[in-house]
């Protein structure tokens, strides 16, 4: 399926710790801090060193550091990592993904590095915080500047809700009054929640949501749905024709703990977690996947037995995920 050789790109959970609490984020429950079935840890400098050699870094085009759980403002050695990488290769394209909300004397010291800084801004002060709990605006933009001032190259990147749309253009002005390179509109299809805190009360909602706002009710519906994510499996009867992107970008998904899928969406920690349909399918599948323990060439040798399951239904084996995000439809 992919080739260490061949390979031009890494997408990088460098954390799987994070200081917000958005509610459609599955390190938490609708903004409960309640999932305990993932590793909570950072990659160290010297980790990353023994899976990404200053050879194989030469060799890449692309590398993004943007985390399924964590966030790179809790990356304890996220600065070193980023120089390391730029040291290795100063023509590759680096991408950051942030919440930016932590850390702000880190911000010059970045910008010096040249990565592309992706601020998540989800609409100004009133209602930036609706989805992106536990970070302030205010302090994020402040980090941004700092990171700007600096020649830091930084993008708005912003999640349209209905409580935010009306301040899309006003958004996109002050991004270009304030110095960032783009702005980004984002729709990611989580319009719909509600949100409690952290004592499991009833927060808010978000879009027009409609259904049951008592967090036990839902929380145990949602609990089923992990221990038996079959149900979802069982019942898709589309079958589509998988247009890979992990194979066509020539890419592969490391997460903060070693461990290394095809892409993203498939790296929600199946070794230790029900908590998607595909990752009980994937389980038996996996095979020394650990870039620390086995390096990195070695961790993606599995890779093929996902290849093999596209020629199957899904209820017989065909990975659910790979469906779903790359079927043709």
């Amino acid at each position: 399926m992919l080739n260490y050789q061949d390979l031009r790109s890494v997408h990088l959970e460098i954390s799987s710790r994070c200081n917000a609490a958005c509610p459609d984020c599955l390190r938490n429950y609708r903004g409960v801090d309640i999932i305990d079935t993932y590793p909570v840890r950072d990659m160290s400098l010297e980790e990353f060193k023994q899976i990404f050699s200053t050879e194989f870094l030469q060799q890449l085009d692309n590398f993004k550091i943007n985390g399924n759980y964590g966030d790179f403002v809790t990356a304890r050695d996220g600065v070193e990592i980023v120089e390391y990488i730029v040291r290795s290769n100063p023509r590759l394209s680096l991408e950051i993904s942030t919440n930016a909300s932590a850390k702000p004397k880190i911000w010059e010291r970045l910008a010096k590095s040249k990565p592309i800084v992706y601020f998540r801004l989800d609409g100004l002060g009133n209602t930036h915080k609706l989805y992106r709990q536990n970070t302030d605006f205010d302090f994020v933009l402040d980090n941004a500047q700092k990171f700007i001032r600096a020649g830091g190259n930084a993008v708005w990147a912003m999640i349209k809700f209905d409580h935010n749309a009306h301040q899309i253009n006003e958004c996109e002005r002050l991004s270009q009054d304030l110095g960032f390179a783009r702005f980004d509109l984002v729709d990611a299809g989580r319009n719909t929640m509600p949100v409690f805190t952290a004592d499991k009360r009833l927060s808010h909602v978000i879009g027009d949501y409609r259904g049951s706002t008592d967090f036990d009710t839902l929380y145990n519906n949602y609990k089923y749905y992990e221990v038996d994510p079959t149900v979802a499996v069982v019942s898709e009867t589309s079958n589509r024709k998988i247009s890979c992107y992990a194979k066509k970008m020539q890419e592969v998904y490391v997460a903060s703990n070693g461990e290394v899928y095809p892409c993203c969406w498939l790296g929600y920690y199946p070794l230790h977690s029900n908590s998607r349909p595909s990752n009980a399918q994937l389980k038996p599948l996996i095979m020394e996947n650990n870039a620390i323990e086995y390096g990195l060439e070695h961790a993606i040798a599995w890779f093929n037995r996902i290849e093999e399951s596209w020629d199957k239904t899904v209820p017989t084996g065909k990975i659910y995920e790979c469906n779903q995000t790359c079927g043709i439809r």
